[in-house]
């Protein structure tokens, strides 16, 4: 049965994308979608607002015969909040299909909050995907309806990525590969689409020259692994794609 659920609310975020970049959803929002720890949940009603706050850590100093100036910082980690609520009935109003009643949507959310890896939150229409960690969720009834209200309170997750292996010529030391990298999740689509999940995996986290390489590595490691279910969470960091918390494919 859950596995059941994973794949419909998979095929709700699929169709949900689809509908929105066709400009064909039941209403005309955008569809929120969060994904992690190998499941995913594509909101049935979207929020009517968000925010997203990025910080930069800028300050100031008082310099003598100089007065006030402005010192640019780094960019801190980005914050987002939004609330909806997970319908118990099937409004006419809904961005995509229902994948569960809504506290099995809810165990999703609070199954991704406790998986000990961080989620991605992506918004069609908007430059919204990023890896995120939940803050905070809180969710309720109010209206005897059935339906949950909730709120979100998410935070970007930064990658730090493992030191080097080789000796610094200038430091004789260990260097980081790099401080910050990016990640990206794939839902893949089944068996039959074993080559197209794997170049979906690396498109837009990988150099061109690079994705015919490293997609048909891919390909080749899904194949011997004896195939990669239906609503499986593929995700690419800076070397190597993942799945259920271990390694796939390395490059």
């Amino acid at each position: 049965m859950s596995s059941f659920l994973s794949f419909m609310s998979t095929a709700s975020s699929i169709l949900g994308s689809v509908l929105g970049a066709l400009g064909g959803n039941g209403g005309d929002g955008c569809v929120f979608t969060l994904s992690g720890g190998g499941s995913s949940v594509a909101f049935p009603v979207s929020p009517p607002d968000f925010e997203v706050v990025n910080p930069y850590n800028n300050s100031t100093v008082n310099i003598n015969n100089l007065g006030e100036v402005n010192m640019i910082g780094k960019r801190g980690l980005a914050t987002m909040k939004f609330s909806s609520f997970f319908p118990a009935q099937d409004y006419n109003f809904l961005q995509t299909v229902m994948a569960g009643s809504p506290y099995e949507l809810v165990g999703k959310v609070k199954q991704m909050a406790e998986s000990g890896q961080p989620c991605r939150i992506s918004i069609t229409g908007t430059d919204v995907s990023l890896p995120v960690t939940i803050d905070e969720f809180v969710y309720k009834e109010k209206d005897g309806s059935g339906d949950v209200y909730f709120s979100l309170s998410l935070k970007e997750y930064r990658y730090i990525m493992p030191q080097a292996d080789v000796l610094s010529d200038t430091t004789g030391l260990k260097s980081r590969v790099a401080e910050t990298g990016e990640s990206k999740e794939t839902t893949c689509l089944g068996a039959m689409h074993a080559l197209d999940n794997a170049q979906k995996a690396f498109q837009k986290t990988t150099s061109i020259i690079n994705q015919g390489k490293r997609a048909i590595g891919l390909y080749k490691s899904m194949v011997k692994s004896g195939g990669i279910p239906a609503g499986t969470v593929l995700t690419t960091v800076a070397n190597a794609v993942r799945t259920g918390g271990k390694s796939l494919y390395k490059f």
